[in-house]
């Protein structure tokens, strides 16, 4: 059986012989999405795909790959993928119920194996019950586990912290030297980087932990105010030369009547006529 060959860019301390493709469903669209497993440092790594079929190729030591996409593997937490399989398997409104761990994410359109070797990293699966749920230890197999949405915010705020967003992803300009906005300015871009990973659920309760950011959007409000009342055209002299005054409507522009029959045909009978020159011969 042939396999397809694909070329992937991985951080070096993980080796292809330890790495597992697993088939997982995305925290947020809930989709089928490609991950590889780390399983001796129980990490979880997202596939990211340049995608080049058709417009590229890949050339490598006696072989040719005519499909030139290019994969890129970058660490994600899989809390996020835990939290969207407990979600989903236990919620009921806004209530949530105490299910059994092992049981979670075998609906029909999700990849049961892979759903098996995700939960059986031990490290991933104890740190997500310890940070987002209230468990019970029914018996020494079986362990039931409810989430717990106080947990859950906790975890998602510390995730939100403004000194974690990268300075080369700062990209507002806030006209203000008030600090306090600085850092909702950082925690709602936060907010918009891990919402990506978030069912709209979460991402609800989220936005209201921070109450919306209404002080955030207030100043935004009364900053973009100020930069529309600043243009004002007083007077025809404080236009550019060359623009029109914008209060002064251009009258529309008249059509031409239709020629009559007679204006057609003494058009056509002086394309045909020679100029009165041409009788006359030319010396030599």
């Amino acid at each position: 059986m042939s396999t397809e060959r694909t070329v992937l860019i991985a951080p070096t301390q993980y080796s292809g012989s330890t790495l597992k493709h697993l088939q997982l469903p995305h925290p947020r669209t809930n989709t089928l999405c490609s991950y590889y497993a780390d399983a001796p440092s129980n990490t979880l790594l997202e596939v990211v795909q340049v995608d080049m079929a058709g417009r590229r190729s890949w050339a490598g030591n006696g072989w040719v790959h005519s499909n030139g996409s290019l994969s890129m593997l970058t660490p994600i937490d899989p809390l996020f993928i835990f939290l969207s399989l407990l979600t989903q398997a236990s919620q009921t409104g806004d209530e949530f119920q105490f299910i059994d761990v092992n049981s979670i994410g075998f609906e029909s359109h999700v990849d049961t194996a892979s759903v098996s070797a995700f939960l059986a990293m031990d490290a991933v699966q104890k740190r997500a019950l310890a940070t987002l749920c209230k468990t019970r230890q029914i018996s020494e197999a079986v362990c039931v586990a409810k989430v717990d949405p106080d947990q859950v915010l906790a975890w998602l705020k510390r995730k939100c912290s403004s000194s974690r967003l990268p300075q080369e992803l700062v990209a507002w300009q806030i006209e203000t030297v008030d600090e306090t906005l600085k850092n909702q300015a950082a925690e709602r871009e936060m907010v918009l980087l891990v919402s990506e990973y978030l069912q709209p659920y979460w991402t609800e309760r989220l936005l209201r932990e921070f109450d919306g950011f209404a002080q955030l959007c207030e100043s935004e409000k009364k900053a973009t105010a100020t930069r529309t009342a600043a243009v004002v055209f007083d007077s025809p002299d404080s236009y550019t030369p060359g623009v029109a005054d914008p209060s002064t409507k251009l009258a529309p522009a008249k059509q031409d009547k239709p020629k009559t029959a007679k204006e057609r045909q003494l058009e056509r009978a002086a394309a045909k006529s020679k100029p009165i020159m041409s009788f006359f011969q030319k010396k030599k």
